[in-house]
């Protein structure tokens, strides 16, 4: 019998992983070895800053936006980082520290169909620490549109991605659990026999696909080829994912069965559901770093359900000194804060803290006057070599100082100079260790 079936089964049959261009998926790589120390990364993103009136320490205490932390005993594992700056002069902080998160690299402008930045730090160390699947993005619950179209030439991928796999290629997030389930695992708690038959259907598709772009690459204008490939390429990797299909891991949790298509329902829900998933995926080995946005930058997530009706998270942030637009503000940030201490509960109950480092950060310190000064930093994880507990300041230093002492404490060499410009690293090291 022939197999020939149109876009709309590959897309059902797949959920969606092969479309073109956003989603880059999984790249396996068995019988990867792994090295003593602290191999996993994990960069946790939240927009539009926290309370700090024209960047000063404001609320980013463990007294305010962080007492989650401290409620649930993570202050030891928690350092707060001062004096970190990002941004390049001239680019708004929302675009370019958002998709420049883990780079700080700076942003191609001109064309807003275009996104360019540069290969992100957790991409680096899915390279150095390879497991079948590639990382895991959690992305927020919608993709953000500017609504003033008064940045022409910016591209809005620039405000919803902050991993790059190249410096032109990102990792399109997830932000329905559902999603993540089926990418984890591959099947929606079928028995061994339906999920034999689903992967052997998978790789019937694939096979169609793949040959299917071989041969429409040869009728390609030149430009369009490198598209194509990067298509391509996501094939294969689909592909090799599927020959390593044994796991060995079962998800400990059915599929959720929630319906969290809206984006201003189920906001904590959401966000706890792919904690468990992520951490699960890494105490199995299957993946090593991942990626967490809690909103888009710019977002105007309401938190309805905690605070109850009002204004969204960028008009809070906008908040021109305004005393409850400021309450509500602060309330956003304690519901992040909670979402990170229920992150690093995960890893501890599975005992990934003495390996696993998490950075945790925004796009501005204030929001209200798009300041880049003093961003708020996080540093969380374990071990007596750091200072966790603690506050760290070096004075006014780059964010990409950072990224090269997280290079280094994930044991991977060779990465002096990060960054670009202003915001390109000073090749000293803050003092982050004990």
């Amino acid at each position: 019998m022939i197999f020939n079936p149109d876009r709309r089964s590959v897309l059902r049959v797949l959920g969606g992983g092969l479309t073109l261009p956003l989603i880059s998926q999984l790249v396996p790589s068995l019988g990867s070895a792994q090295v003593p120390g602290r191999n996993r990364f994990i960069g946790v993103f939240f927009p539009n800053g926290a309370h700090m009136p024209n960047s000063t320490n404001g609320n980013w205490n463990f007294d305010e936006a962080l007492a989650p932390l401290v409620a649930a005993g993570h202050r030891n594992n928690t350092m707060i980082i001062r004096g970190l700056h990002n941004g390049i002069r001239g680019i708004d902080p929302h675009w370019q520290n958002c998709a420049g998160f883990l780079s700080c690299r700076r942003i191609v402008l001109g064309n807003a169909a275009v996104a360019q930045c540069g290969k992100s730090l957790d991409q680096i160390v899915a390279d150095h620490y390879p497991t079948s699947i590639r990382s895991l993005e959690v992305g927020a619950p919608y993709y953000h549109v500017h609504p003033l179209n008064d940045h022409p030439g910016y591209s809005n991928d620039y405000l919803n991605r902050i991993s790059w796999q190249t410096d032109d290629t990102f990792r399109s997030p997830i932000g329905d659990p559902r999603q993540m389930f089926d990418k984890i695992f591959g099947f929606d708690n079928g028995d061994a026999d339906q999920v034999r038959h689903l992967h052997a259907k998978k790789k019937s598709i694939l096979d169609f696909v793949y040959r299917d772009a071989e041969r429409l690459s040869s009728d390609l204008p030149e430009a369009y080829r490198p598209v194509l490939s990067t298509y391509m390429n996501t094939v294969r990797e689909v592909e090799q994912q599927l020959e390593a299909v044994d796991i060995g891991c079962e998800p400990n949790e059915p599929r959720p069965t929630q319906d969290f298509a809206n984006a201003q329902t189920h906001y904590v829900q959401r966000y706890e559901l792919m904690n468990r998933m992520v951490v699960l995926a890494m105490q199995c080995g299957l993946v090593n770093t991942s990626t967490f946005m809690y909103g888009p930058s710019s977002s105007d997530l309401q938190c309805a359900e905690i605070l109850g009706g009002g204004p969204g998270h960028h008009g809070c942030a906008h908040n021109r000194g305004e005393g409850p637009l400021i309450t509500r503000l602060r309330g956003m940030n304690t519901i992040h804060t909670g979402l990170l201490a229920h992150l690093l509960t995960e890893l501890k109950a599975a005992n990934l803290m003495d390996s696993t480092l998490v950075m945790y950060g925004s796009d501005m310190s204030d929001g209200d006057q798009h300041t880049t000064d003093n961003i708020p930093t996080l540093l969380c994880g374990s071990g007596s070599d750091l200072k966790f507990g603690m506050e760290i300041n070096d004075g006014r230093r780059p964010m990409s100082d950072l990224h090269v002492d997280l290079f280094d404490l994930l044991n991977i060499p060779g990465i002096t100079n990060w960054g670009d410009e202003e915001i390109a690293s000073t090749m000293q090291p803050l003092s982050i260790r004990a």
